[in-house]
């Protein structure tokens, strides 16, 4: 009797062994079903055009020719193929310490016809790309403009507030007022100024944000009010709020999404005039340890394999093993019955230990996060209207999606950041579709580091399908370091037509550094055609890649 318990226990042993091989080795199924989500917002996929001034970033100054106004020819070119939507500009923390009136020119009573050096913090940033260079960009490549305008100087009293706030709305004058507008004479100039720019028709902007990331304030406002301070805060955003549409009442308006309070009644008052509220996400910033339940495991001691397995799994993952995205305002502002606009977001992290002790440090890991992220996000879509990639330009942030040469001796180029979302930007439907996903292959990341913690089993391929009138996309990421993934796509809802499925897959190089004579670019977009002649259609997901089956509906 016990020897027949036995058998049947190695008979089961052996089954349930048998079962699990099977699932590892077979293909992932994706059953793609005619059920629309919710819409998805062309404008998901911007890009934020930030001039810090700290960290040796200083954003596009680094890219403008030198002695001229203009972008090196190489980084406009890329900007203008990334097709970008909706594109964000001056800032960034730095906003709400800068003069806007700094980046123009002619500036009546300045002493000096170069425009000066702006001060933010103490550290001092050139002004050669400017609102006039950055809204012809915009105007060339058909981007809508985001301005943010300086919210510090009226919330923490470094002008009076009715000062600060009508000299924002100067702002929005420059850009939007008409020659012949019916302002008062103090905003009428500014428009009078612009012609003399050389842009007398008005710019148009249609979004203006009111201060940035302005939570960081909430010490020095508790500190100068006490028991009034969210008093004041409210009155501040509204004084603005209301300075920038007598300007013009037809710009949208974003504003940070806390405090909530605060929030809560400016939605009440300003509903029709609020585009949306500004949820930044960022991980997993500076990676000083590494653990593993608790405990601290040497950095020393990881595989390359086993860092890019936490890299990639962003910003969390749901039951499933799929990105997800957490974060207490955006279930606020769901409550209030507003958007979130997500005017910052990326994979932003780096070792802050010795990198000599990683086995990785890759660009492309960050740049398939990324990918995971906006996965996260486009899963939000009902919510979120909006979402910039930071940052767009720059010489020495890791997160750029074009890197130049200050000196312009050699060409711009794209990191692997720059080029998912410029993949995705060119290649979504405008409507999210529901996905059925069966047997799945999982690998486990254990360990934390910095903001990163998946806690759980990370499905190795991500998926998302969208849909517009004449094309349905598959949209795929092999997060698997080393192996081959295969999916099945399932189709059968839609009765497509024999066709040549378009391929797109993006794949780079996970080490950084070049060999000789290789370009500087760790990622590129390569095209290949299958044959789908059924219902379902099996793709090869090479590792560490991005995979997008465009199906003609």
């Amino acid at each position: 009797m016990h020897a027949g318990r036995k058998f049947v226990t190695l008979l089961a042993t052996l089954l349930s062994t048998f079962s699990l091989a099977e699932a590892e080795s077979g293909s992932l199924t994706i059953t793609v079903r005619n059920q629309v989500l919710h819409s998805i917002d062309a404008r998901m996929f911007g890009q934020f055009m930030e001039r810090p001034a700290f960290s040796g970033e200083i954003g596009p100054e680094a890219a403008v020719a030198p002695g001229t106004h203009d972008l090196q020819p190489a980084a406009e070119k890329l900007i203008h193929d990334m097709q970008i939507p909706v594109l964000r500009f001056p800032g960034g923390t730095d906003v709400d310490f800068l003069d806007w009136t700094d980046m123009v020119d002619h500036l009546p009573g300045r002493t000096t016809v170069a425009r000066p050096l702006s001060e933010p913090r103490g550290r001092k940033v050139s002004n050669a790309f400017g609102y006039d260079e950055f809204l012809r960009l915009c105007e060339r490549n058909g981007s809508e403009a985001i301005l943010v305008v300086n919210f510090r100087d009226g919330l923490l009293g470094v002008r009076p507030l009715e000062e600060a706030a009508a000299h924002a709305a100067a702002l929005v004058a420059y850009c939007n007022a008409p020659l012949d507008t019916a302002l008062p004479p103090e905003q009428a100039k500014w428009a009078a100024l612009r012609a003399k720019n050389g842009h007398p028709e008005p710019y148009r902007v249609k979004y203006i944000q009111i201060g940035n990331e302005t939570w960081m304030f909430t010490p020095e406002v508790e500190k100068a009010f006490a028991a009034d301070a969210l008093s004041h805060w409210h009155e501040s955003l509204r004084t603005y709020i209301k300075a920038v549409l007598a300007v013009d009442p037809a710009v949208q308006i974003i504003v940070d999404a806390s405090p909530a309070p605060v929030v809560a009644k400016i939605h009440e008052e300003f509903k029709d005039a609020m585009h949306g509220y500004a949820v930044h996400a960022y991980k997993p910033w500076d990676i000083r340890e590494v653990k593993k339940e608790g405990k601290t495991v040497e950095v020393s001691s990881l595989s390359a394999e086993e860092i890019w397995n936490t890299w990639v799994a962003v910003p969390a993952v749901d039951a499933r093993g799929q990105s997800r995205l957490e974060d207490a305002n955006l279930e606020q502002v769901r409550r209030l019955g507003g958007k979130v606009s997500m005017t910052e977001w990326n994979w932003n992290g780096w070792w802050a230990v010795d990198k000599n002790q990683a086995a990785l440090d890759s660009l492309l890991a960050k740049g398939i996060g990324a990918a995971s992220y906006l996965h996260a996000i486009l899963r939000q879509g009902d919510l979120i209207n909006m979402a910039c990639q930071s940052m767009l330009v720059g010489r020495e942030w890791p997160i750029n999606a074009i890197r130049v040469d200050q000196s312009n001796r050699r060409p711009a180029y794209m990191f692997p950041s720059g080029v998912v979302t410029q993949l995705y930007s060119q290649n979504h439907g405008s409507e999210m579709l529901a996905v059925d996903l069966a047997n799945q292959s999982f690998y486990e990341a254990p360990y934390k580091m910095g903001q990163l913690d998946p806690q759980g089993k990370v499905a190795r391929v991500d998926v998302i399908a969208t849909k517009s009138e004449e094309v349905l996309t598959v949209h795929m990421i092999n997060r698997s370091f080393s192996r081959v993934e295969t999916a099945a796509i399932d189709t059968s809802a839609f009765a497509l037509k024999p066709q040549e499925v378009e391929l797109l897959i993006l794949e780079g190089h996970f080490h950084d550094k070049p060999k000789e004579g290789e370009s500087p670019e760790r990622a590129k977009v390569r095209r290949e055609k299958v044959s789908s002649k059924g219902d379902t259609l099996e793709v090869r997901l090479p590792p560490r890649a991005i995979v997008f089956a465009k199906y003609a509906i």
